[in-house]
């Protein structure tokens, strides 16, 4: 079976080779990796992605109503995980990558590419130790980056296949200039990790690739939008309307609002208004996303209106084709350890 002239499983087969190479991808393919992905966030269909003011994609993404839709929470470089869902054959019999590439499925990733966390904390630890001394030494820096780089390949490639149904929001982690602004902050938590990476991709990768990949964070869409479903990065900090999400780039409250919330930060109700928004109103209606990790493989939080998934140790995804008939215990899916 054929895509665009090529066998479909030439995705999965580029996918294993980025999980199984042990090093740094080559520069000149990783720059026109992300160079490929950047055209298409900044060409998707106005029907799938409407324009904001300016006339460029706006902040939203429109879901088809077809099919089944697959929710990927944060992923933080786990290459392993993002290979074993393209490959995760629970609906179909078939892979995943197939279902998106036949138009069968939709995959929305909630964000957080970059940055390994707890699972790397040691290896933080170490790194930083390389970074203070101005990577004269750079070994662990160079394992975090292997991970991250290769998953921003990863993703690139898949958008660039199917960019009508592979859809990788914006998260708090996408800020590779570590800046204080535009609806993002400097992030730290196990050591320097934004300004560690930010001196490492500059160092080793250099300026041009550094300004592409600012460009194609800067181009992320903020929210997708689906038949009785809404998914974002973190829980909404209060209502937001659909103008909001679709300037929000001239508007970096809306993008605070939508990828840096922590719990119990949001406005009471702010989830159900959300909804009420897009025009959600049934009592089935939800808001899916990820941010702050949970204890399981799920949380409700806001009357169970906002169904959280963002599990560091498992690989666990939200997958339904009917939010009418969604049940967590059901369709939050663990597929593995990692």
């Amino acid at each position: 079976m054929y895509f665009k002239g090529k066998p479909q499983h030439e995705i999965l087969l580029r996918l294993g080779l980025i999980l199984r190479r042990r090093g740094l991808p080559a520069l000149p393919d990783l720059q026109n990796t992300i160079e490929k992905g950047l055209s298409c966030l900044k060409n998707e269909e106005a029907a799938i992605r409407p324009r904001a003011l300016p006339g460029a994609p706006g902040g939203l993404i429109r879901l088809k109503p077809e099919g089944y839709f697959v929710i990927i929470p944060d992923l933080h470089g786990r290459v392993d995980f993002f290979n074993a869902v393209m490959n995760w054959s629970g609906f179909s019999g078939r892979p995943l990558a197939l279902d998106i590439a036949d138009g069968r499925a939709q995959v929305i990733c909630v964000g957080d590419a970059f940055h390994s966390e707890s699972r790397g904390r040691m290896r933080w630890q170490k790194a930083m130790k390389e970074w203070t001394g101005g990577y004269r030494i750079h070994k662990q820096m160079d394992r975090e980056m292997i991970e991250n780089l290769g998953l921003l390949e990863m993703i690139n490639i898949v958008k660039t296949a199917y960019p009508g149904q592979f859809h990788f929001l914006k998260g708090n982690h996408e800020n590779i200039a570590n800046e204080e602004g535009g609806g993002n902050h400097p992030f730290r938590k196990y050591a320097a990790e934004g300004a560690m990476v930010k001196l490492w991709v500059q160092t080793f990768l250099g300026m041009k690739f550094f300004k592409a990949l600012y460009a194609w964070e800067k181009a992320l869409p903020l929210l997708a939008e689906g038949p009785d479903f809404l998914i974002c990065h973190a829980e909404p900090g209060r209502s937001i309307t659909p103008p909001e999400v679709i300037n929000a780039y001239e508007n970096p409250e809306i993008i605070h609002e939508l990828t840096w919330t922590g719990n119990d930060q949001a406005e009471p109700g702010s989830v159900l208004r959300t909804l009420k928004n897009f025009g959600k109103a049934d009592e089935k209606s939800r808001i899916f996303g990820g941010h702050r990790t949970v204890s399981g493989y799920y949380a409700l939080r806001q009357d169970g209106r906002y169904v959280q998934i963002n599990t560091p140790k498992t690989w666990v995804i939200a997958a339904f084709s009917d939010i009418q008939s969604f049940q967590p215990d059901k369709n939050i899916i663990c597929l593995g350890q990692g």
